[in-house]
């Protein structure tokens, strides 16, 4: 035990104010560990106080930290600490070992650097450390150096055991829905279950497991299965913090490769910042990533779970691009990520995307025109964008409601035939086929030799993947045909939508989620110039499948029917878009009322369940466009001005206005008041020029 050089005096005026810290790092540690320090601290004081002193001399005060590690700068019962002696308010720190109050060499010197400059006492028994004596700095960097090597070796010592775990087939990991746990040794009346544990298929889950799986895959909403699996208190990992289910939940679910008894390991890795002693999770290399196959943990096909992945990805509106440190946002703060239309608002010239800002109404403009990369100068409330095109998706499908009987007639018919998985058949026999062939040309390259070899072995061992992948859909659709459901009613096609309506209304948290599921690309803002106006505005054009908002079962079954394919509520779409392009419609054609154009998305047995273009208003047009066109009307058919007002609702002012722009439309053959804009027009209102001289090049791209 140590013994003090210089004992430990109490003030004569005031009684000594002492500290005493205590501090272990993880749950798997005993409780105990606190008061056994502290009781350990008492003792060394009362055992170094001058004689006839004793500790009701003292006035002391326990500072706990229970299940935080020593290495995190920044805890609050150090910070406690910290600003007691900022403030000179104690008189003697005292704990256990240095190690309590941090494992890190520099935190731990800054905390003593500053005890000693405001007159504070800090002793550390077990470490022989007391500041009161002038080796103590190099007592405490020995003791560090001591304690940081023995985290070293205890963390290589946990990463042997787990990589032995894992080459051994055992669990790692917290338990995820679908599986059990199974302990090598058993529970007995005097010692609970041993490891190793291993992973087995809890089969009641599999089957809510393989049921997500084909609902993601025939297109369902994420946001209407994660809300099911609320409905049935499906359970999550064993670390989740919450019970219910979220889209993100949903996601990480579905992209497990366990699934398909394939397990990866080590992905991630905590890595720890040393600025602040906490640890961030990134990205591992790949060549530290550790796979295993369990064929054992398999519960839905590779055809069902790359089915699922690929209808998760079709929700993405742009390619994949560089992610954690490589990311050229990363580290930076998001001003508008956010908002509904974030990522999925884009500028209808460049295609830059459309970012938010301002402080009270708040509006969208080309990220691109602020680079002086676009002329698109072009700005729209956010606000007003967000109402029109929600208020023209809620419109799209309330009239999908209309058909629910038609779409379960259809439905039925398609269902009693065995239509849908007749196509299935088909389509899937066609495709092996296809690879069988092409197997066979690979290999007779392969046996003539010649150069590319090699890759041509790759390209074989590719094609053999694909080939697995079809006849599993196979075995997938045979055992489907044998499991078939009824398909649903029209009261409970109505709900869903009733539902889809609901998730939609402005600052809905699902509202984004939504229409990400229904969009086909994403949402262009175009500038459009007023008639006999130097005005610009824009409008929003973009185009959502229909077939998205029913539900999964039911656009399954018409697009398996209607195209041969298993492309789920998207079959059938490309059809739907070259038949509007054939038949002559535009977007210049539409009326700013966010009216979808006639030819488009009614492709698939006569329902309007296809692709449907939609063009709205991303500003609040003037009265005298309003009512141009039915003011000239009126005048044409001899009603005075006074009257043509009293219709309008207007002033005979404005009414005599409004006519003489009809009339000037009329006379151009225009009956949209609005021209869309492709090039940069000459003159533009309340567009700021550049005030910089000597850059031809930026005047006149913006």
């Amino acid at each position: 035990m140590m013994r003090l050089r210089q004992p430990i005096a109490a003030p004569a005026d005031r009684p000594l104010r002492v500290v005493i810290h205590a501090r272990f790092s993880t749950e798997e540690q005993r409780q105990s560990s606190l008061d056994d320090q502290v009781a350990s601290c008492r003792r060394f004081i009362e055992q170094n106080l001058p004689p006839g002193v004793g500790l009701d001399r003292l006035g002391i005060t326990v500072v706990q930290e229970p299940e935080i590690s020593g290495e995190l700068r920044d805890r609050p019962g150090i910070d406690e600490i910290k600003k007691a002696i900022d403030e000179r308010r104690i008189d003697l720190l005292i704990a256990e070992e240095s190690s309590r109050l941090y494992r890190h060499m520099t935190f731990s010197g800054m905390l003593f650097n500053a005890a000693v400059d405001a007159g504070i006492r800090i002793l550390c028994p077990t470490d022989y450390i007391d500041t009161a004596d002038d080796d103590w700095p190099e007592r405490l960097q020995m003791s560090q150096s001591q304690h940081s090597r023995a985290n070293h070796f205890t963390r290589a010592r946990i990463k042997r055991a787990q990589l032995g775990l894992w080459e051994r087939g055992a669990a790692v990991s917290a338990v995820k829905p679908g599986y059990r746990r199974r302990p090598s040794v058993a529970a007995t009346a005097m010692q609970p279950a041993q490891g190793p544990f291993f992973d087995d298929v809890d089969e009641p889950q599999a089957v809510v497991i393989r049921e997500v799986f084909e609902r993601v895959a025939r297109g369902e909403p994420t946001w209407a299965v994660a809300d099911w699996l609320t409905s049935i208190r499906f359970p999550k990992a064993t670390n989740s913090l919450k019970p219910a289910w979220s889209v993100r939940n949903l996601i990480d679910l579905v992209r497990r490769p366990d699934y398909r008894g394939e397990q990866v390991y080590r992905r991630r890795v905590s890595r720890q910042q040393l600025s602040t002693g906490r640890s961030r999770i990134v990205r591992n290399t790949a060549e530290d990533v550790l796979t295993r196959q369990m064929p054992q943990l398999r519960i839905v096909s590779d055809h069902l779970w790359h089915a699922a992945n690929e209808a998760i990805d079709r929700r993405r509106t742009r390619a994949t691009g560089p992610t954690g440190e490589d990311h050229p946002l990363s580290g930076r703060p998001r001003r508008d990520s956010r908002h509904l239309l974030s990522t999925l608002f884009v500028c209808g010239i460049c295609g830059a995307p459309m970012h938010a800002g301002g402080r009270h109404e708040g509006g969208y403009w080309c990220s691109a025109a602020a680079r002086h990369e676009c002329w698109n100068r072009t700005t729209c409330v956010r606000e007003q964008a967000h109402a029109a095109v929600i208020g023209a998706v809620v419109r799209e499908v309330a009239a999908l409601a209309e058909f629910r009987d038609q779409i379960v007639a259809r439905v039925l018919e398609l269902h009693a035939a065995g239509g849908d998985v007749a196509a299935a058949r088909r389509a899937i026999n066609a495709e092996e086929a296809s690879i069988v062939a092409s197997l066979a040309n690979i290999a007779t390259a392969i046996e003539l030799g010649g150069q590319g070899v090699a890759t041509l072995v790759e390209r074989l061992r590719l094609r053999e993947q694909d080939l697995r992948l079809v006849r599993s859909r196979r075995e997938e659709l045979v055992a489907r045909e044998g499991q078939r459901r009824p398909p649903p009613t029209a009261t409970e096609i109505l709900a869903h939508l009733e539902s889809l309506e609901a998730g939609l209304v402005a600052g809905n948290p699902r509202a984004p989620v939504i229409l990400r599921q229904l969009l086909r690309g994403p949402i262009r803002a175009v500038p459009h110039r007023q008639f006999g106006s130097d005005k610009v505005v824009l409008r929003a054009e973009f185009e959502i499948v229909l077939g998205r908002s029913l539900p999964g079962a039911v656009a399954d079954v018409i697009a398996n029917a209607e195209t041969g394919t298993e492309t789920g509520p998207e079959a059938g779409t490309e059809t739907d878009t070259e038949a509007g392009a054939e038949a002559g419609a535009s977007p210049e054609a539409v009326a700013a009322t966010g009216q979808a154009l006639p030819a488009a998305g009614t492709a698939i047995a006569g329902l309007p369940v296809g692709v449907r273009r939609i063009v709205v208003d991303l500003f609040e047009p003037s009265g005298i466009v309003r009512h141009a066109a039915e003011a000239h009307e009126l005048v044409e058919t001899g009603i005075p001005l006074v009257r043509v007002g009293e219709v309008l609702g207007v002033s005979k002012r404005l009414a005599h206005l409004c006519s003489q722009l009809g009339a000037a439309m009329a006379e151009a053959g225009v009956t949209d008041p609005f021209e869309r804009l492709t090039e940069r027009p000459e003159r533009v209102s309340r567009w700021h020029r550049r005030r910089q001289a000597g850059d031809t090049d930026r005047r006149q791209a913006g």
